[in-house]
């Protein structure tokens, strides 16, 4: 089960919250494709977990700002999305629950069949799904090996091993965190 910050939505929401107190309006604009409903979820979860806190202020109109519970112990964590030049990249790629284990496999070239074999409960599809995404942000190479019959390999691209290690950073706190607490939504 995923934990609350493998959500992409909860990353990007910590990750503006970190900028500073924001109201739900400004979070909505910031944060693109995110619906209100999905927005108020994720905030009310947060908040349930101790990560944020929010003011209101009494009178009208009403405002309730959202600021980041720093005592929450996710500095770290924060920091480092806050760091990488290619956030909505590193956000994607964090809420996977395959990407990173296969740009881990792919350190060495491997074709799709070999990567079915290694992980055996990933499908086929989502196999060939989350290997397109890869692909279209630049974290891994296709290769056609010209043969008979033809044979088609992955690798890592330089950029995927320069962004690997923050990724496996990433990951481990966002895993060592989410022992401490229950799960999300």
């Amino acid at each position: 089960m995923k934990t609350l910050l493998e959500c992409k939505w909860a990353l990007q929401i910590l990750k503006y919250l970190a900028e500073g107190p924001k109201r739900p309006s400004e979070l909505l604009r910031i944060i693109s494709g995110i619906s209100e409903r999905i927005l108020f979820d994720r905030l009310r979860a947060l908040e349930r977990e101790g990560i944020i806190y929010k003011k209101s202020s009494s009178g009208y109109p009403l405002r309730t700002l959202y600021y980041l519970d720093h005592g929450a112990g996710l500095d770290e964590l924060i920091s480092l999305i806050s760091k990488v030049s290619e956030n909505t990249l590193f956000l994607k790629v964090l809420s996977s629950k395959w990407m990173i284990p296969i740009l881990k496999a792919l350190k060495d070239p491997a074709p799709p069949k070999e990567l079915l074999i290694r992980f055996r409960n990933l499908s086929q599809k989502v196999l060939y799904e989350n290997l397109k995404v890869m692909v279209e942000i630049g974290l891994i190479e296709r290769k056609v090996i010209p043969s008979i019959p033809v044979k088609v390999v992955y690798q890592l691209s330089r950029e995927g091993e320069k962004i690997l290690p923050a990724l496996l950073k990433a990951k481990s706190i966002i895993l060592s965190t989410g022992k401490r607490r229950s799960p999300g939504p």
